[in-house]
C-alpha cells in the first residue's frame, strides 16, 4: 500500500512551460498584450483565408500540411512541386530567423524592435499582392505567383516568431493548433490534477486568441468575395501602423522620457541625500523602459555626486 501512494504521489502531469512574465503584468498592460495577440491571430486568420480561397488554393500560415504534400510530391517524383513546398517551409523558416536577429532577446521589452519587424511583414504582404496581381494580368505565369507565396510565408515566420520570442510559445497568432493544443492540455489537467489549475489564467489569452483568428478568417471571406485580391490591403494597413505606432513610442517617447525624468540642470543644486534617492528611480525606470542613453544620465549623476562629495569634504 505504502509504495503504491508513494508510486501516486510521484506521478507529475506535464506542465505547459511557465510564462510568469506574463501573468505578472498589471491589468492595463495584460490587456493590451492580449489585444495585440488578438489582432495579429485576426490578421493571421483573415489573410490565410484569402489565400485558400484565392489564387493560392493552399494554407500559409501553418506547415503541417505543406510538409505533407512536399513528401506526398516527392513520393510521386515531382520535384518541381517538392521544391515549391520546400521553399514555402523554407520562407517560413527565414522570416523567424529574421525575427530573431531583428528583435534579439527573448524577454519582452518595449524598447525591442518589434516595430521593424512588423514593418518587414506589412512590406511582405504588400509584395506578395503585387506579385500577385503580375499573375492575374499575365495568367500564363506562374513563377509570380509561386514568389507571392514564399513572401506570404516569410510575413507569417516574421509574425510568429516575433510573438513566440516574448511570450514562451503562449502567444502563437498564426496558426492554432497549437493554441487548441494548450487550451485541452490546461482544461484537462485542472481537472484531474488540480495542483495545476494556477496555469487556468493562460485562457485569458488563447481563449480570445483563438476567437480573433477565427473572427479573421469570417472576415476574410466575406471582404475577399467584395475586393478580391485587393482584400489583401487591409492587413497590410494593419500591420504597417503598429509597426510604426511601436518603433514611435519605443524609440521617441521613452527616449524623450528617459532624458528628462529628471532636469538636468537642477542636479547642481541638489543634496548628496536627494542624488542619492535620485539615481535608483533613474536605474529602475530604465531597466524597465529603455536600454538607451543609460549610461550618459547615470554617469552624469556620478559625476555631480562626487562634486558634492569633494565640497562637503573641503
Amino acid at each position: 500500500m505504502e509504495n503504491s501512494k508513494m508510486r501516486k504521489l510521484s506521478r507529475r502531469p506535464t506542465i505547459i512551460s511557465p510564462t510568469g512574465h506574463i501573468q505578472s503584468y498589471d491589468v492595463l498592460h495584460f490587456s493590451a498584450l492580449v489585444a495585440t495577440g488578438c489582432l495579429l491571430s485576426f490578421i493571421a486568420g483573415y489573410v490565410n483565408t484569402i489565400c485558400i480561397i484565392g489564387f493560392f488554393q493552399t494554407p500559409v500560415s501553418a506547415f503541417t500540411g505543406a510538409t505533407s504534400k512536399m513528401i506526398i510530391e516527392l513520393g510521386k517524383g515531382n520535384f518541381n512541386m517538392t521544391l515549391h513546398f520546400f521553399l514555402m517551409i523554407f520562407s517560413f523558416v527565414l522570416g523567424s530567423f529574421i525575427s530573431a536577429a531583428v528583435v534579439g532577446g527573448s524577454s519582452f521589452r518595449i524598447n525591442r524592435s518589434y516595430g521593424l519587424v512588423l514593418l518587414l511583414e506589412s512590406l511582405a504582404l504588400t509584395l506578395s499582392y503585387l506579385f500577385e496581381k503580375t499573375t492575374l494580368n499575365f495568367r500564363e505565369s506562374s513563377i509570380s505567383l509561386q514568389l507571392g507565396a514564399y513572401l506570404m510565408s516569410l510575413a507569417f515566420g516574421l509574425q510568429n516568431g516575433m510573438c513566440t520570442t516574448f511570450s514562451g510559445a503562449v502567444i502563437r497568432t498564426t496558426h492554432v493548433t497549437g493554441t487548441l493544443t494548450d487550451i485541452g492540455l490546461i482544461v484537462g489537467q485542472a481537472i484531474f490534477y488540480p495542483r495545476t489549475r494556477k496555469h487556468i489564467w493562460k485562457l485569458k489569452v488563447l481563449l480570445p486568441i483563438y476567437s480573433g483568428f477565427c473572427l479573421g478568417g469570417l472576415t476574410g471571406y466575406f471582404v475577399y468575395q467584395l475586393l478580391l485580391i485587393k482584400a489583401i490591403f487591409l492587413p497590410c494597413t494593419i500591420v504597417g501602423i503598429l509597426g510604426i505606432a511601436q518603433l514611435f513610442y519605443s524609440k521617441i517617447i521613452l527616449v524623450y522620457n528617459a532624458k528628462h525624468i529628471t532636469n538636468k540642470k537642477d542636479w547642481t543644486k541638489m543634496t548628496i541625500n536627494e542624488l542619492s534617492a535620485t539615481k535608483p528611480k533613474i536605474e529602475s525606470y530604465m531597466n524597465k523602459n529603455c536600454d538607451i542613453d543609460e549610461h550618459i544620465i547615470l554617469q552624469d549623476i556620478s559625476i555631480r555626486d562626487e562634486k558634492v562629495n569633494t565640497t562637503t569634504v573641503l
